[in-house]
This record gives C-alpha cells, structure tokens and sequence, in this order.
C-alpha cells in the first residue's frame, strides 16, 4: 500500500472517529440531567448546590464528554485496530487483540467496581466526618462529576495492571522475580491506599483492597507464564543458532 493509500485510509477511520465521538457526546447530552440524577443518588447525606450561573450547565458538558470518550472507545479502538492490523505478523495480531480486549474489559470493570463499591463507602466516609459538627456538606455539582469521573478513571488505571505487565515482561522490562521481590511494598501500599479513600472499619478495606491484591496475583502468573515461554523461545532459537554452526 502506498504512503498516499495510507494517508487516506488514516483519514477514513480517524473522520469515524471523530462522527462516532460527537455522536456519543450528543446522545449523553441529552441524558445528562438523569446521569446526573444517578450520579447524586451515589451521595447519600450531601446537598448539592452550583455556585455560578453556568455551573451546571458546564457540568452537563462534562459529563457528557466523559461519558461520549465511554461510549465511542470501543468503536475507536475498533479503528485503530483496522489501521495497523495489515502491517502486523499473525502473532503481532493475535497480541494485539487479546491486550486491546483483555484491556478494556479490565478497565470496565475497574470504573464499575469503582462506581458500585468504592464511591458509595467513600462518600459515606466523608459525608460522616462532620458528625456532632455545625458544618453541613454541601457540594458544587461541577466538583461532585469532576471527583466521580477522576475516582472511574483512576480505578479503570489500576485495573489495567495485568495489561502493563504483561506488555512490559514481554519486552523483558519485567519478570517474576522482580514482582515477587516487590509484593510486601505493593501489599502496604494497597491497604495505605484502602485505609485513606475507606472508613476506619477493617471490612471496608478489605472489601477495597482484596480486588487490587487480587490483580496484582494475576499479574504476578501472567508474568511468570509469559516469561517461561520467552525463556523456552530464547533456548530453542540459541539452539538452532548452535546447530548452525
């Protein structure tokens, strides 16, 4: 294929792209008021307010940004994969796809555990700290998506920890005995992690914690899958180079 060929079929997908993320946007525009709805129903004890006359209006847009980027990424990685899948070796393909995949169900899964586990308890928490206090919490609505977006996103990255080792053992920037060398410092920060964004109780840190300690142990047999089966690759090209000779 030529470099004019190529240019044109990057236009192609990246104007899909483009079509399917405005699209997006719009039908989550049109819904933002009752995502918010849902969204407030997360907060038991706090009152929402907006402190400026195009708040919740700029609210309604961030949201619905959010959530059009949520909406159309499948279909953009959909593209991104229809652009470089040509220029791949089979096995390049094969990879490609399962980490593409295997990447955004992880990070489904981390916004959604984040969403129905983690926001509930930590809202609980810091809407419970002003006990026997004068102060009422009230929350611009604007700061309310902004912490809730930032809390999906950041559970969606940790979730996406098998993805990355994976990537980087198989590249040799990682292996098992590195991981396994560094569990007790990830196991603390995990459990300093679920104590700080949890109540002081021990079952709410649990709850948060194991599903993290629980990736991190996948990640470890994934790590030590992947780096057997370089180490088995590596001895048998070693062995057809010394047959060579």
């Amino acid at each position: 294929m030529s470099l004019v060929s190529h240019l044109e079929e990057f236009r192609k997908r990246l104007v899909a792209c483009i079509i399917c993320f405005f699209a997006a946007v719009l039908i989550c525009l049109g819904q933002a008021a009752w995502l918010t709805e849902r969204l407030m129903e997360k907060a038991q004890g706090f009152q929402f307010v907006y402190i400026a006359p195009t708040e919740l209006v700029l609210s309604y847009v961030r949201l619905a940004l959010t959530g059009g980027v949520s909406l159309a990424c499948p279909v953009m990685l959909y593209q991104i994969w229809g652009f470089i899948r040509p220029g791949l070796t089979r096995r390049e393909r094969q990879s490609c796809f399962v980490i593409l995949t295997f990447g955004m169900l992880l990070f489904l899964i981390g916004a959604a555990f984040a969403f129905e586990i983690v926001l509930p308890i930590t809202l609980l928490f810091f809407a419970g700290m002003n006990a026997g206090q004068t102060i009422s919490p009230m929350v611009s609505i604007e700061s309310y998506i902004s912490f809730v977006s930032t809390t999906l996103v950041t559970f969606g990255i940790v979730f996406e920890l098998p993805v990355v080792v994976i990537m980087f053992t198989r590249i040799g920037l990682l292996n098992p005995a590195m991981l396994r060398k560094n569990r007790k410092y990830v196991i603390l920060a995990v459990f300093v992690l679920a104590a700080f964004i949890t109540p002081p109780d021990v079952t709410s840190q649990i709850l948060v914690a194991f599903p993290m300690l629980f990736l991190f142990e996948i990640s470890l047999l994934l790590s030590r899958i992947l780096f057997r089966k370089r180490l088995k690759r590596e001895m048998q090209v070693n062995g057809q180079e010394a047959g060579d000779v």
